[in-house]
């Protein structure tokens, strides 16, 4: 069972999601949506892993943006799940009929989500990065929400969430190492980002995430207790 991961740059990969996927018993692959490789007919995937960029889906990013959006619309199309995380969220909202927005102020830090299920959508500790906000699709409902709006939505076997729960202790180290102009807009310093009181907990919250991914998806390696 294979599923494919769209990465948007060097510094945001997979991480915490390929520790699980291997353990659950799937392969993924990666494709660099921002390069020249082809795209792939999304049937020929389980399920899409769309992953965070600090491209904007709002208007006036890059041109494969829109690609990625025609993608997840197809993979849509063919029932093939999807799992939109941050930038991929936002994505996947504007590929099922939602709109994307440009934040007031960035939201970045460790944070906590008002989740209405959480058994599948812990409150946190999550690691939120991003300047973009959208609105639910038609089809969609709200699974998790804060002052920054909508957190993590599901339509019908499609999950969006607007933080990062594939963020290992040093993917967060390196990103608040950057010169971010957002953390700066957002108040926050490389001190208030720092992984360590949260990486076990995180770790945790992690893991029923991807698995209720999995489990509303129906892929049929968790239900078989791979």
């Amino acid at each position: 069972m294979t599923g494919l991961v769209l990465q948007t740059q060097a510094d945001a990969p997979a991480g915490r999601l390929e520790d699980w996927a291997r353990r659950r018993g799937f392969t993924l692959r990666t494709l660099r949506v921002d390069g020249k490789d082809p795209y792939p007919d999304p049937r020929e995937f389980e399920f899409v892993v769309a992953l965070g960029s600090s491209a904007s889906a709002a208007g006036g990013g890059p041109e494969w943006v829109g690609r990625v959006i025609e993608f997840l619309r197809a993979a849509d199309a063919a029932d093939v799940p999807v799992l939109g995380i941050c930038f991929g969220s936002q994505v996947l909202a504007a590929a099922l009929g939602g709109t994307v927005h440009r934040l007031t102020v960035p939201e970045v830090g460790w944070v906590t989500v008002n989740s209405s299920d959480t058994d599948r959508i812990p409150p946190g500790p999550w690691m939120a990065w991003h300047e973009d906000g959208f609105t639910l699709p038609p089809l969609a409902y709200e699974l998790a929400s804060n002052a920054f709006g909508v957190q993590a939505f599901c339509d019908r076997r499609h999950l969006g969430v607007q933080f990062h729960p594939e963020v290992t202790p040093p993917i967060v180290e390196r990103w608040a190492s950057s010169d971010h102009a957002d953390m700066e807009r957002a108040g926050v310093t490389a001190e208030d980002l720092d992984p360590a009181p949260h990486a076990a907990d995180a770790a945790r919250a992690a893991e029923v995430l991807f698995d209720g991914f999995a489990a509303r998806a129906g892929l049929v390696a968790v239900a078989s207790g791979a």
